[in-house]
């Protein structure tokens, strides 16, 4: 029984080692990359204009004046 527990304990420790060599390496030698600079923000082309928002106003005021 403290054979197979002295097994155990010495995979995990042996799987701890090796997810950190592993870390260690992705971090070493795969870097993050940078992104790049956002571009300048533009307007979306489904934004919605001022006509459309008077529009929607107007709507919603005739429905509540009935």
């Amino acid at each position: 029984m403290l054979t197979g527990m002295g097994i155990v304990f010495l995979f995990l420790v042996m799987l701890i080692g090796a997810v950190k060599l592993m870390a260690y390496c992705v971090a070493n030698f795969l870097p993050e990359e940078v992104p790049a600079a956002p571009a300048v923000a533009r307007p979306a082309s489904g934004a919605v204009t001022p006509a459309v928002t008077a529009a929607i106003t107007a709507a919603v005021h005739q429905h509540r004046s009935k």
